[in-house]
């Protein structure tokens, strides 16, 4: 695999230092993936991960061998553990991680998507919560 560059490490691209861009209800279901990342590859790297209409977008960076090869059978497992928590992250309420679905918020004030339960949309709903 080839070196970081000097200026980050593989370290401060994992999951952990994208959690502040999501609700607390979605940290423990990406906690559940990095630990599943790091068993697969200790160094690997996240691209991007981002909340988007409702959902999580999770871009796992790709991985190479020594010679320069293609690992095919690392990007087969960590997108189908990435697919699995972007999957789950949509039934899942992003404020407390109770079960939740898509919620769609518009007004004067502004327009939101967010996963959420019925307690924490009436909450986010009353306080005119923008996403």
């Amino acid at each position: 695999m080839s070196a970081p560059s000097p200026r980050t490490t593989a370290f401060d691209q994992q999951i952990p230092d994208h959690l502040s861009v999501v609700g607390p209800g979605w940290r423990p279901l990406l906690m559940r993936l990095h630990e599943q990342l790091l068993a697969l590859a200790p160094d690997y790297r996240v691209d991007e991960l981002t909340p988007k209409l409702g959902g999580l977008r999770i871009y796992v960076a790709d991985r190479f061998e020594d010679d320069g090869e293609f690992d095919g059978t690392w990007a087969d497992a960590a997108g189908r553990l990435a697919e699995t928590a972007e999957l789950e992250a949509e039934k899942t309420c992003e404020s407390c991680g109770s079960p939740g679905r898509t919620r769609f918020h518009g007004d004067q004030h502004g327009t939101w998507i967010k996963t959420l339960c019925d307690g924490c949309h009436s909450t986010a709903h009353l306080r005119g919560h923008r996403g």
